[in-house]
């Protein structure tokens, strides 16, 4: 395989998708969280998304990434090639306490790129890249704009979240500028799939456990959006992690644009038993969904052969059937 990675965020909803995909390739790869006594996720997530044989596959070594000398060391001993870096707060989190969701979201951001800088200066320069996660959230509502949102528009982010993530692709290119290194921010919107449990767009996926449930459940939120299914979105981590090198980039992942309504009702459609219990009311998410992927299919040309898409449908099918698989034991 090519090169080795460490997943920070590796307990998290994509970290461990990330880390179901290395394992199937039996590629190399150390995951780092903090630890449930630092308040970290715990293995909630993580035990939904792996197996017992796949979570047994997986080095793990607790810690903060607000900690610059346990993050310089893990690197260094990790011998990864590729950092994924993923740690974050999600939007309820930044908008509750913004200066923590500093701390985390930005500075945590910049203490990866820091530990990356310190160790080529002492000559372990194996790291090649950074890939992050940004996020759509850096987009204001589609009232902002007159057309598609390509990759270098600019932006006014209406969350904090939003803002720190901004903020994160900043100082990325900036690090290349002085530092010489290569990072690549990654801008996903909904992501859905087993394993979403926090943040302002988990709810499409607490609709489709509903629904394996027999449960009713509404959405509280309404509109057009754009859906990425996880384990697109964890390939094009992966993907992207090994096809850029040099300087510095900022990539849209749009996914299937549909309104919450259509989301639903392509639920009711792969599960009929769903059929009248699932619904939708509140606030349009004020993030502007018609994003131009086209950086980013070009970039995973030569390792994916462009951009993963798998449908609403498809996706929804596949989480299910994670979801009973789960309910089964």
């Amino acid at each position: 395989m090519d090169g080795s990675f460490l997943i920070t965020g590796g307990l998290g909803f994509i970290g461990s998708w990330v880390a179901k995909q290395l394992i199937a390739e039996g590629a190399s790869f150390v995951s780092t969280d903090r630890s449930e006594e630092d308040g970290g996720p715990g293995e909630l997530v993580f035990g939904q998304v792996l197996t017992p044989e796949e979570r047994a596959k997986v080095d793990l070594r607790p810690g903060n990434i607000k900690d610059a000398a346990f993050l310089e060391k893990l690197i260094a001993e990790s011998g990864a090639t590729h950092i994924i870096h993923l740690a974050g707060y999600q939007t309820p989190d930044c908008a509750a306490d913004p200066a923590e969701g500093a701390r985390v979201n930005v500075v945590g951001t910049i203490e990866v790129f820091e530990a990356v800088r310190r160790l080529r200066a002492k000559g372990d320069d194996r790291v090649r890249n950074v890939v992050y996660a940004s996020s759509a959230a850096v987009a204001g509502p589609p009232s902002d704009y007159d057309s598609p949102l390509l990759d270098e528009t600019p932006h006014r982010p209406r969350s904090q979240y939003g803002v720190f993530k901004l903020a994160d692709e900043g100082c990325a290119r900036v690090f290349w500028q002085d530092h010489g290194i290569a990072s690549v921010g990654l801008r996903p919107f909904v992501v859905y799939g087993v394993g979403r449990e926090i943040g302002l767009t988990s709810s499409p996926t607490k609709a489709v456990r509903a629904a394996v449930a027999g449960e009713s459940y509404v959405v509280p939120l309404t509109g057009m959006t754009n859906y990425n299914y996880v384990a697109d979105v964890a390939s094009c981590f992966v993907g992207a992690a090994r096809s850029h090198e040099e300087g510095t980039l900022a990539l849209n992942l749009p996914g299937e644009v549909a309104s919450i309504r259509d989301f639903l009702d392509v639920i009711e459609r792969v599960l009929p038993e769903a059929a009248g219990k699932l619904s939708c009311e509140g606030p349009e998410i004020p993030i502007a969904w018609d994003l131009d992927g086209t950086g980013l299919d070009r970039l995973l040309q030569s390792k994916l052969g462009g951009l993963p898409r798998t449908t609403v449908e498809d996706g929804i099918r596949k989480t299910a059937e994670h979801f009973r698989r789960i309910d089964q034991g």
